[in-house]
């Protein structure tokens, strides 16, 4: 594997894992009516948003350059 996928691999999931860091806390600290279940709730709420996000974005970064590319090309002929 080449050095650039690797960093390309490497910054997906660092990037997937800082998002849904901030995204799993949120929504499981506004989702928790006992907020001092947070500690014990959180940690296996953002592992799972880790599953799923970095899959979903090595998938769907394919599509959004595309997607951008045209979408460029259409406004600025």
């Amino acid at each position: 594997m080449s050095k650039e996928k690797i960093i390309i691999y490497l910054s997906t999931l660092f990037t997937a894992i800082v998002i849904t860091m901030f995204i799993s806390s949120f929504v499981t600290f506004m989702s928790l009516e006992n907020k001092s279940m947070f500690l014990s709730v959180w940690p296996l709420n953002w592992f799972y948003a880790i599953l799923i996000a970095f899959p979903a974005i090595i998938i769907f970064r394919p599509v959004c350059i595309k997607f951008s590319q045209k979408l460029v090309t259409f406004f600025l002929k």
